[in-house]
C-alpha cells in the first residue's frame, strides 16, 4: 500500500503525519518505507538523518545515478527510509523536458513494491513535478487540512482536481483522497466549520489531530516521532486511531 502524504498548503503537519503514520505502521509489525520527497528535506531531518553523512539519496535515484534499494537508509526507528536532499529541486527541474517525467518515481519503486507491506511518501508543499510523481505511485493520498487556515482547505479541493486531471491524462488507477484534520480543538467554532467545510465538499475527514504544537516541536526536535516519543500525549493517540482506522478501511 502506498500512502503520499500531500498538501500544498504549508504548515499543516504534512510531514508530521508522515513520520507518525510510518512509525505506527512499523509498530504494528509491517515493514514500512519512508520515501522524502521535498527537497527541504523535513522528513529526513525529523528522523534523524543527516544528509550530508548519507553516500546516496533520492537525488541520485531520480538522476538515474543509483537504484532506489541502494538508497535505504534501514532501522531508523524501525523504518527504512530513502532521504532526500536540497538537490531534488534541481532534479526536479532537469525532469520537465524528460519523457514520461511524471513516471520517474514510480518507475524507481516500482522493484521494492514486493518488499514493503507500506511505503509512505511525503511531498513538497506544492502540486509541482516531484508532488505529482508521489501522486502517481499513490493507493491514497492522505491531506491534512489545518482547522486554523482555510487556505488548507481550498488546497484540498485543488489536489483533489489534480489528481483527477492525472489519473485521466495518465491512465493510471485513481488513489483514495483521505482528509486528515490538523491542528483541531474540538471547542473551537472554527475547528468544527472546518470540518463542516470539508464534509461539505464530500471528504469527510477521517481523524482529527488535536492542536499541540509545543509537544510536536519537542519531538521534532529530538527527531523521533511523537508517536514514539510521546505515545500517550492526545495527538500521538489520535494519530494511532488513524493508523488502525486505516487498516480497518483497507480490509
Amino acid at each position: 500500500m502506498f500512502f503520499v502524504i500531500a498538501q500544498q498548503k504549508s504548515g499543516v503537519g504534512k510531514t508530521t503525519t508522515a513520520a507518525n503514520l510510518a512509525a505506527l505502521l512499523a509498530r504494528q509489525g509491517r515493514r514500512t518505507l519512508v520515501v522524502d520527497t521535498d527537497p527541504q528535506f523535513a522528513l529526513t531531518r525529523q528522523l534523524g538523518l543527516e544528509v550530508r553523512r548519507l553516500g546516496v539519496n533520492l537525488v541520485d535515484v531520480l538522476a538515474g545515478r543509483a537504484a532506489a534499494a541502494d538508497a535505504i537508509v534501514a532501522g531508523v526507528h524501525g523504518l527504512d527510509v530513502i532521504p532526500a536532499a536540497r538537490e531534488l529541486a534541481g532534479v526536479e527541474m532537469s525532469l520537465v523536458g524528460e519523457l514520461g517525467r511524471e513516471m520517474f518515481l514510480r518507475d524507481a519503486l516500482e522493484p521494492l513494491r514486493d518488499a514493503f507491506e507500506h511505503v509512505v511518501i511525503d511531498t513538497p508543499p506544492n502540486l509541482g513535478l516531484l508532488t505529482v510523481n508521489a501522486l502517481v505511485c499513490a493507493d491514497r493520498v492522505l491531506a491534512p487540512v489545518s482547522a486554523e487556515d482555510e487556505a488548507s482547505l481550498h488546497g484540498i479541493v485543488e489536489l483533489q482536481q489534480t489528481i483527477a486531471r492525472l489519473t485521466k491524462r495518465l491512465g493510471v488507477p485513481t488513489p483514495d483522497l483521505i482528509a486528515l484534520l490538523t491542528r483541531w480543538q474540538r471547542h473551537r467554532i472554527s475547528s468544527r466549520e472546518m470540518q463542516e467545510a470539508l464534509i461539505a465538499e464530500g471528504l469527510a475527514p477521517l481523524g482529527r489531530i488535536p492542536s499541540r504544537a509545543a509537544l510536536i516541536a519537542r519531538a521534532a526536535g529530538r527527531t523521533v516521532p511523537l508517536a514514539l516519543s510521546e505515545p500517550d500525549s492526545s495527538p500521538a493517540l489520535a494519530y494511532t486511531h488513524l493508523a488502525e482506522t486505516l487498516q480497518e478501511v483497507r480490509a
